[in-house]
């Protein structure tokens, strides 16, 4: 029974640790990013039955294409590459890091190593070479690392090791990997895109997020203010008018206090509390002034709305939500429309044009509403985001980058340089390395070249 459990637990870690495993990964997280940069995410669904029709939509749907990066089967596929990557790491990490830690090679330069290692050089010499050995230490250590010194029975052998850590690049890489997916599901899980719009002067404490296709109201747990809104416009000839950039002076409250004040534009946001306040979006929303004349009474009341607002009639259990503004309504001049809630009464929709102030009359209602004037309010929009994942994701590029370094532009390479003890025999370089071969070749070979000058002199 141990034995068949040992089997399938080898098969299952040589499924995961498998080359061909990461590479197939690779190749679907590409596909499938590919069809997110072609389906547009998070649009309303009303958009996608448009283009893609009812029955391509629903299979769309089916498989979360519309917002594939939070959905059940990208998250496997990250895990499933998180897996492969520990697993890779698992396997080959044990030798190397016996290779890095184990004490220096062998004590003395011997024949039997001369055939296994890729780089050897031989140097006849004719004269005593006891001489000579401050000046390779001095070669070796100008080229390579200070060298330790063994001394045998009739030879000396000089060895100089760098690089041990170089091995770890692959496996600092893997780690950066691993660091970067879990910043990306900490930003999935518990992070948020929402978006507000905000009005100069007021002040909001929560924002909306668009889920699926509702917009539901998110407290941020302090308040912003939108002090100020400003456009500016390139100085261009004509009647049309580009942007140049645009700016909000926003303020901080936290229990009625004032705790920051930034001014954001494009690219420049606001942090706070983990939120960032990103300049998005900019506009006007008119606001609408109606007057309402009782019946009994001479005064003639004075609302003052935003268009989509809904506010309370006076000595009425009425409410008036404005619907729209209209500069030509009908060919009739300005006008707005208006809804007339009333309870137990369904909503009624009302045109009031400010060129004919007598038009409710023709409702017969206790009250006649009027339109008198229009002007705007510019608003500022604001993209929120919170990514608690964010400042792993940078941790983990700051460590791929170290990794890619060390695994690119180091690498371990070991010399040994025998000397003679007598006079007469020859010098016998060896060296290895476990990559960027013509780095070390040409290393090796001036090291060659320098002993072989300084032994013919």
């Amino acid at each position: 029974m141990d034995h068949q459990e040992k089997g399938i637990l080898d098969i299952a870690f040589d499924f995961f640790r498998s080359l061909k495993l990461t590479i197939f990964l690779l190749i679907i997280l590409a596909i499938v990013s590919i069809i997110g940069t072609l389906i547009k995410q998070n649009a309303p669904s009303t958009e996608y039955i448009q283009r893609y029709g009812v029955a391509l939509y629903n299979v769309l749907d089916f498989f979360n294409l519309f917002d594939m990066y939070h959905s059940w089967w990208f998250s496997a596929i990250l895990m499933l590459l998180a897996v492969n990557l520990i697993a890779c790491s698992l396997h080959r990490f044990p030798g190397a890091w016996r290779q890095i830690s184990r004490e220096s090679g062998a004590k003395e330069l011997e024949n039997s190593m001369l055939k296994t290692l890729p780089y050897v050089e031989r140097i006849s010499l004719t004269h005593p070479a006891g001489t000579k050995e401050d000046e390779i230490r001095s070669l070796l250590k100008r080229r390579f690392k200070n060298p330790q010194r063994f001394e045998g029975e009739s030879t000396i052998t000089l060895y100089s090791e760098e690089g041990r850590f170089s091995r770890l690049g692959v496996y600092i890489t893997h780690l950066s990997i691993l660091i970067i997916l879990i910043g990306g599901i900490l930003g999935s899980l518990f992070g948020f895109r929402g978006f507000v719009n905000i009005l100069e002067g007021e002040t909001v404490d929560h924002i909306a997020l668009k889920i699926k296709d509702e917009d539901v109201a998110k407290p941020i747990g302090f308040a912003i203010r939108c002090d100020d809104f400003r456009v500016t416009f390139y100085d261009l000839k004509g009647p049309e008018k580009l942007v140049k950039e645009y700016t909000s002076d926003l303020t901080i409250l936290e229990n009625g206090k004032e705790v920051l004040k930034k001014t954001i534009e494009v690219n420049h946001p606001l942090h706070y509390k983990g939120l960032a306040f990103y300049q998005s979006s900019y506009g006007a929303i008119p606001d609408v002034t109606l007057g309402i004349q009782w019946k009994n009474k001479k005064e003639k009341t004075v609302l003052k709305g935003l268009e989509g607002e809904t506010i309370p009639i006076p000595h009425s259990e009425a409410l008036l939500r404005i619907l729209k503004y209209a500069p030509q309504a009908h060919n009739f001049g300005e006008g707005v429309q208006v809804a007339l809630l009333k309870p137990n009464q369904p909503p009624r929709a009302l045109w009031l044009l400010k060129d004919v102030p007598k038009l409710d009359q023709q409702r017969g209602d206790d009250f006649v509403l009027t339109f008198e004037e229009i002007s705007t309010k510019e608003y500022t929009g604001l993209q929120v985001t919170k990514d608690p994942g964010v400042w792993v994701v940078w941790v983990g590029c700051s460590l791929m980058i170290i990794g890619l370094i060390v695994s690119f532009f180091f690498s371990h390479q070991r010399v040994w340089v025998r000397i003679p003890a007598r006079a007469g025999g020859e010098i016998v370089l060896a060296g290895s390395t476990n990559k960027n071969r013509v780095g070390f070749e040409k290393k090796f070979s001036g090291l060659v070249e320098g002993i072989r000058s300084k032994s013919s002199d």
